[in-house]
Formats: C-alpha cells, sequence, structure tokens
C-alpha cells in the first residue's frame, strides 16, 4: 500500500526514543505498532542475536490482530545493555527495522518503579543484518 503521492507507507506506527535507561534488577517491556495488515513477520534482535520466542529472560510476542510487538527483559542484567531490533517484513518482502538503545544506570538508588518503555525507538528501512554491516565499530 502507498500513499497518493507514492511514497510507500512506514510499516511501524510508532516513532518515539531512540534509548531508554534503566537500572540492574528491572523488568523492561519494548514494545512497538505496526501496520497489522501488511506484515508478513516480525523478528526481535538483542545485540545482534536472534531473541527466541519462547526465552527464559529474554522472550518476544507479537499479536498479528493488532499489530502489538513487544519485547520482554526480565531482571536486566548490566550486560543486557546495547541495541534492541524490532524487524518487520512485509507480505510484498519490504523489511524495516525499529531500533532501541538500551543502557543500565545503577547511580540513582532511590528510584523505585519497574520502568516500561512504550513505544519507542526509531525507524530504518531495510533489515537488522544491514544494521549491522553499516553501524560503526
Amino acid at each position: 500500500m502507498q500513499k497518493a503521492n507514492n511514497i510507500p507507507e512506514r510499516l511501524f506506527l510508532t516513532r518515539l526514543s531512540e534509548s531508554y535507561k534503566c537500572r540492574a534488577g528491572d523488568n523492561v517491556l519494548l514494545e512497538c505498532y505496526v501496520r497489522c495488515q501488511r506484515i508478513k513477520s516480525i523478528a526481535w534482535y538483542a545485540n545482534g542475536e536472534l531473541v527466541d520466542v519462547r526465552g527464559v529472560r529474554i522472550w518476544h510476542r507479537y499479536d498479528p490482530a493488532t499489530g502489538h510487538c513487544m519485547l520482554c527483559i526480565r531482571s536486566v542484567l548490566d550486560c543486557d545493555s546495547g541495541s534492541y531490533h524490532c524487524e518487520a517484513t512485509s507480505h510484498d518482502n519490504v523489511v524495516e527495522t525499529l531500533e532501541v538503545k538500551l543502557t543500565t544506570d545503577d547511580r540513582d538508588k532511590v528510584w523505585k518503579k519497574i520502568p516500561i518503555l512504550n513505544m519507542a525507538g526509531r525507524v530504518m528501512p531495510g533489515g537488522a543484518k544491514k544494521l549491522m554491516t553499516s553501524c560503526p565499530t
């Protein structure tokens, strides 16, 4: 599906922050929404590694009826800092990636709430593999 001026509609419906800070031990929920009528598949990547749908500490879900995509990280560790990508592939094989940078910061000792990241990230055309090859090291 394309807009009237021949610019394709993006697969992701959300556009918010590019980064998020939490403390070690917190539970984090990364959420985004896609145009569900156009999506063939959803994949999540944590620091370049494909995340299993049924992971123990890190897992993801996708509801094709609503377009709701989420990645759950239980009890964040310092080593969980890094890049998280939600990769959407459309029925016509267009790939788009939403990226979130997660960092841990334990300086604020009085912060008691469990952080939840709603609809965050930046959208880039292409998949996570293309993104990983274009990132400076």
